[in-house]
This record gives C-alpha cells, sequence and structure tokens, in this order.
C-alpha cells in the first residue's frame, strides 16, 4: 500500500502546480472541487459527498466537495477551500493543495470544474453543514479505483469515453468519474493494489 510521500510522488506527474488565470473562463461557467485524499489505518481514502435529491442541478450524484466560483474568491484554489468548509465542515489550509488536475466538463449543466488535489495523513471529523449535501461518503480509494467501468447508461451525453465507479451502491458517474479517471490511469500504471 502506499504511504502519503509515495502517493504525493507518484501524483506529482498528473498534478499543475500552475492555477489557471480567472481571465481564461470570463465567458464561461466555473467551479473548483477539493479531491481530499486521507489516511485512515495506513491506507488512503478519498471523501466525496452525496448531493441531496432536493437540488436542482446534480440532485443525488456523488460528488467532491466544492462548488461554483465567486466574485468574493481571489482564486479558484480559495473556492475549492471555502465550498469545502462550508459543505462538511473541513478546513484545509491553501499551501497543502498539490496542486490540479485536468479540466473536467460537466455533461448536465455546462460547468467547467478544476479539481485541486490534497493529500492529508488525517483529516477532523466531517459534518454536513449545507443542505446541498445528503451524506458524506469516505471510499478506501484503491477500492473505489478498482470498480471503473465504461458508463453505458450516459452514452448518449458526450462524445468522449465515459466512466463509473460504484462504492456502497452508488453509482458514481458524470464529471466526478472522469476526475477519479485521472487517478486510475496514474496510479494504476505504476502500483499494484
Amino acid at each position: 500500500m502506499l504511504n502519503k510521500e509515495a502517493l504525493d510522488f507518484t501524483l506529482q506527474p498528473i498534478l499543475s502546480k500552475r492555477e489557471p488565470h480567472l481571465t481564461c473562463f470570463r465567458t464561461l461557467r466555473i467551479a473548483a472541487v477539493l479531491v481530499i485524499i486521507h489516511y485512515t489505518n495506513g491506507s488512503p481514502y478519498i471523501l466525496l459527498t452525496k448531493r441531496n435529491s432536493t437540488l436542482r442541478m446534480h440532485k443525488g450524484e456523488i460528488a467532491f466537495p466544492g462548488g461554483a466560483f465567486s466574485e468574493q474568491d481571489k482564486s479558484l484554489r480559495e473556492t475549492a477551500v471555502r465550498e469545502t468548509r462550508e459543505e462538511i465542515g473541513l478546513i484545509i489550509n491553501q499551501k497543502h493543495i498539490l496542486g490540479s488536475l485536468q479540466l473536467v466538463r460537466t455533461l448536465t449543466s455546462n460547468f467547467n470544474i478544476i479539481p485541486f488535489v490534497t493529500l492529508q495523513e488525517k483529516i477532523l471529523e466531517t459534518r454536513i453543514l449545507s443542505n446541498e449535501v445528503q451524506k458524506i461518503v469516505d471510499a478506501p480509494l484503491f477500492d473505489l479505483l478498482d470498480t471503473l467501468e465504461i458508463d453505458r447508461v450516459h452514452l448518449t451525453m458526450s462524445k468522449e469515453s465515459l466512466y463509473r465507479f460504484t462504492y456502497e451502491n452508488e453509482i458514481i458517474w458524470g464529471a466526478t468519474a472522469r476526475i477519479l479517471k485521472q487517478f486510475y490511469d496514474c496510479l494504476t500504471l505504476k502500483h499494484d493494489f
């Protein structure tokens, strides 16, 4: 199993240290999420949320904590940290963000999402602080990645390949699955889990 330092080293080639400049997104809908990998009993876990089923967009879907950029935010990194604090009560220091993955576009709401990544030795207890979140999903990283499948249900929504993952009867698809696929491609090529 990869310890925090080994996982950090393995992820470095896929993480961008440069934050996208906000002027690149002037006419686009932009959001930022925080991919939180933390360790429990020496094993890496990844923190996700299940969105409330009463929401207008992405209801009942599994997602990373995060949300739309607000004019009050100085950067997209700040958006990801602020939204995570507001949704699940975790305060992540921006200096502990390792970088970002490739931009992912949602299939249904036309958002461009920048996923920022942090590795934490451990995290404080999470709690739902927003009516946007129905529950918190804390999944063993490699067990989750091992469930990768082609998403045949949503094939007509995109010309690019779509994927899905499964955890405790929850289907993870769309932008969240495409973010997870970036981890899958990086980690499974180098490590047998």
